[in-house]
Formats: C-alpha cells, structure tokens, sequence
C-alpha cells in the first residue's frame, strides 16, 4: 500500500494511504477519550474521526481539556 507523510505534533511520520484519524490515534495507543483532536488546525470532533481519512502533509495534534474562568 501507498505511504503518505504526514506531521504529529513535531515528529514527522509515515502511513497507509487511507489511514483514518481513528485509525491512526489507536495505532499509536493513544487513549483519547478525554482529548480533542485537530488535523491542520481545524478541530475534529470525537465521533468524525472515524471518518477523517489522513491525507499528504497533514498536521495532526492532540490536546487535554482548557480551563479557565
């Protein structure tokens, strides 16, 4: 299958082709029930990364909860 590259946070990696968001987050043990998920700055919400397929140079970046008040 295709490789395609993309960024995590500051480390550069290669995929499948066709790797979804959901895909990738679980391939990389990542327990993401209290974190959101950003692909190029636009925020993915919890129930559309299963959905979100990775494409070429992407920037994915995950992130806890923000407080403030």
């Amino acid at each position: 299958m295709k490789k395609i590259n993309i960024k995590f946070g500051d480390r550069l990696l290669s995929v499948d082709e066709k790797t979804t968001l959901e895909d990738f987050l679980k391939h990389q043990k990542i327990d993401t029930r209290n974190l959101a998920t950003s692909v190029n700055a636009d925020l993915i919400l919890k129930d559309k990364r299963k959905d979100k397929i990775l494409k070429e140079k992407d920037h994915i970046n995950i992130f806890g909860p923000i407080t403030g008040g």
